[in-house]
């Protein structure tokens, strides 16, 4: 395919009574109280902070042994080349310094196997991660319509046509996205793919969540784990995330 610190400037105003027949009040500054910015977390501390290897209901999830790299969007990919939430998410963060990612799954979809999805944080210096929201917002806002024609050199092939929006996510973190993306085809006008995506940003640190194309229930119910997902990156001490962590913690 990853803080803003808030200054805070406070004036403080000191009443001086020279005398009963004048009064005058002079105000001095203290200095600004400015809270220094959090350092990127690397590759490897993004992993311990990934969801937890067991979530409710029976879903587990597993960190992904490859490192994707900072932000995803392969250089040279046609403009709005996005086939998902996850997409305009992903390319909205290419200034990160470093990413994780998980695959998560469990529960039943509607075709009788497990629902999937994923979940990728990522990490930025500065003021990248509030920068990477406006972008993010952004991008759905440039990409709403994506009609790709069909191939008519391949039989069969239908054309489609991928809708984006950004509106208001959770109420986590520092600020929250939904990028709600659907596709149909031209030859299934009323079949409907639901490929939404759910971003927070706490802190310096992007947390995403998508799911695998699927109904919108299903879509609901894979980012319902977001409040276990902001969790885990507040955390001090965060719930082990693989077998492989489990085992050292022991």
């Amino acid at each position: 395919m990853v803080r803003t610190a808030a200054v805070t400037r406070f004036m403080a105003g000191v009443l001086v009574i020279a005398s009963a027949a004048a009064c005058t009040s002079s105000a001095q500054p203290i200095a600004a109280n400015k809270a220094k910015p959090l350092r990127p977390m690397s590759a490897a501390q993004l992993r311990t902070h990934l969801l937890p290897a067991i979530l409710p209901k029976g879903w587990t999830s597993q960190a992904d042994p490859a490192d994707p790299g900072s932000g995803s969007a392969a250089k040279g990919e046609p403009r709005c080349a996005f086939l998902d939430g996850g997409d305009v998410a992903d390319a909205g963060a290419t200034a990160a310094v470093a990413s994780a990612t998980a695959l998560f799954s469990g529960g039943r979809s509607a075709g009788g196997g497990a629902m999937a999805g994923a979940e990728t944080l990522y990490s930025f210096s500065g003021d990248d991660a509030a920068q990477a929201m406006h972008r993010i917002r952004r991008l759905a806002a440039e990409c709403a319509k994506v009609v790709t024609p069909a191939l008519r050199s391949t039989l069969g092939a239908d054309g489609s046509t991928n809708r984006f929006t950004a509106v208001p996510g959770p109420r986590l973190g520092d600020d929250s996205i939904r990028v709600r993306a659907t596709t149909t085809w031209s030859n299934h006008p009323r079949m409907v793919q639901h490929d939404d995506a759910l971003v927070v940003r706490e802190s310096n640190t992007l947390i995403v969540l998508w799911c695998m194309p699927t109904t919108q229930a299903e879509v609901d119910t894979a980012l319902s784990f977001i409040p276990e997902a902001v969790a885990q990156v507040r955390s001090q001490h965060p719930a082990p995330v693989d077998a492989a962590h489990r085992a050292a913690g022991s």
